[in-house]
């Protein structure tokens, strides 16, 4: 049989990106003494404009306001980083900067509603390729191209053709994709001294992992009595950043090429008719029945509650974000374990197998988010002169990490954060202002690996580990050089049946399993997943021509 059409890595191979995330921030001249003096040059990379215009220039740049702002640090639209962005970006360049905030959780349906009434900012982004597609569809963003080659010399040396490549729309560049310089996702975790004190190892194969989740339950290693919790993960559409969705996977049969553009979505639709796709549903259907998961797994729409059972002791394994600052970062979950439970300690598990014995998970694309500019911005070239800006290597590595001895110290030439009070008053999301890269990049996988690691210090082996454990086997999705048409208009209503399928399915009585599934794949497909199947693969077959 053919192998997957997919572009498989290893642990060793796999090139770029982590998702990062995005934009920048303020609109405050206070100049910050204290901050780095990396570069104050000009958007464009070199000295400040000598043609200036003769009154300021407002650029408007979106910011992702995720309401985790610490006490005395300031909004995301005016705080230390905006100001140090107005007085090294701003001033020099006669631009006012004004961010604009966008709750992160309505990003999608806020930037819809700036783009429809005109007043959206003059920079921002989204991950949604539907949402892209879109207002490519209907001349709603900017050319960039030309406007590149101008005035973003170090922007496209940053990103490279491959990256820009992402951004090409019916040939012409409609966006910016940030760059990722680690490409990894999930990993799954596994309490160790639970596994000590059953005398058992780590699962490697998917029967393993089904057996130690039926010791865990039969013999309750962590004494958690009802609140045990075998195999545990929350809501399965997307908001939250634990999910079962790579087990799921990992009984998908192997397809054609042509079977794999028909099945792969842009705009992460759960695709319940590839083939193997529903004996993962079932599988966990199975679990389900025999108390092996959380039951209420889809009333978790936050993944609140899945963070407060693992800080609490109740959960045995999981799936979740490799290197996840939420799990390992200081005071976070895994240190609330600790102090709950003395000698409790989770390791990293690689055992969800395929028909091959591989582990595949999917891989992100070398890019993140994609950063646009609406065509009714009057300042694009501003727009890309600020992003230029943020390329050069010092602006960069400062908007990354902040001032050495304030924010970090290097501990082997890599940058580890101070986690002071006082350091994170200053310092808190500058992952969201780097909007031109999702991670860091120091210039090889390896050395990116250990310096994400570093960022969970009391944690640094784990963290690596899972990063290694979420490359092996790695593929990225398909793409599609054209506008999918079918699923821009039918991609949210399938995405939502998709999604109810997979709850429905998983709590379903075991008898009724089969008809509850197959009952939604016909909907399913009824409802516009036909349709989205047969134009990706019309798009294949024109791509092959």
């Amino acid at each position: 049989m053919k192998t997957k059409q997919k572009k498989w890595f290893t642990a060793s191979a796999a090139a770029l990106v982590l998702a990062g995330i995005l934009s920048g921030c303020s609109g405050n001249t206070n100049s910050n003494e204290g901050a780095s003096s990396a570069s104050s040059s000009s958007a464009s990379g070199g000295e400040a404009d000598s043609t200036k215009p003769k009154d300021p220039v407002t650029l408007r740049v979106e910011v992702f306001d995720r309401g985790n702002a610490p006490a005395g640090a300031g909004p995301v639209t005016d705080n230390y980083w905006t100001q140090w962005i107005q007085k090294n970006f701003g001033d020099p360049n006669n631009i006012k900067m004004e961010f604009v905030p966008v709750p992160r959780n309505q990003e999608v349906d806020k930037l819809n509603v700036l783009m429809a009434t005109g007043d959206a900012p003059d920079l921002v982004f989204t991950y949604d390729m539907n949402t892209i597609y879109n207002y490519v569809k209907d001349g709603g963003l900017t050319e960039v191209g030309a406007l590149i080659d101008e005035y973003g010399p170090n922007l496209k040396t940053f990103l490279g053709d491959d990256v820009l490549a992402y951004g090409v729309f019916d040939g012409k560049q409609y966006t910016i994709p940030a760059k990722r310089p680690l490409q990894y996702t999930q990993s799954s975790y596994i309490r160790k001294d639970w596994l000590d004190k059953l005398g058992l190892p780590v699962p490697a194969t998917t029967g393993q992992f089904y057996e130690t989740m039926k010791a865990f339950k039969e013999q309750d290693p962590g004494q958690a009595g009802s609140k045990l919790i075998p195999y545990d993960f929350s809501a399965i559409d997307g908001t939250t950043y634990t999910s079962p969705m790579v087990l799921i996977n990992s009984f998908v049969k192997n397809l054609s090429e042509e079977e794999e553009y028909m099945y792969t979505s842009t705009s992460y639709i759960p695709e319940i008719s590839k083939p193997g796709y529903k004996d993962g549903v079932q599988f966990l259907n199975k679990m389900n029945a025999e108390g092996l998961i959380n039951p209420d797994f889809a009333l978790d729409k936050d993944g609140k509650q899945f963070e407060s059972d693992v800080a609490n002791g109740y959960v045995g394994a999981f799936t979740a974000l490799a290197a996840h600052a939420s799990l390992m970062g200081p005071g976070k979950v895994f240190d609330t374990l600790k102090q709950n439970v003395p000698g409790a300690e989770y390791v990293a598990m690689d055992a969800f197998t395929d028909e091959e014995g591989k582990t595949p998970k999917s891989l992100y694309d070398p890019i993140g988010m994609h950063i646009l500019i609406p065509k009714t911005s009057k300042h694009a070239a501003e727009a890309v002169k600020y992003l230029d800006w943020m390329s050069q290597a010092d602006v960069l590595f400062t908007l990354q990490n902040g001032n050495e001895g304030e924010h970090y110290n290097l501990e082997n030439g890599f940058p580890v954060a101070i986690t002071t009070d006082e350091a994170k008053k200053t310092f808190y999301n500058n992952s969201d202002i780097a909007i031109i890269s999702n991670g860091k990049d120091f210039g090889s996988e390896e050395k990116n690996i250990e310096a994400t690691a570093l960022q969970t210090p009391d944690y640094k082996e784990l963290s690596k580990q899972t990063i290694l454990n979420a490359l092996k086997d790695g593929y990225t999705l398909v793409r599609f050089e054209r506008p999918i048409e079918s699923e821009i208009k039918y991609g949210d209503t399938i995405k939502a049946k998709a999604t109810e399928a997979i709850v429905k399915s998983i709590v379903a009585k075991p008898e009724k399993f089969s008809d509850t599934y197959d009952a939604y794949v016909k909907e399913f497909l009824k409802i516009g997943g036909q349709q989205v199947h047969d134009e990706r693969k019309a798009a294949f077959a024109e791509m092959k021509k």
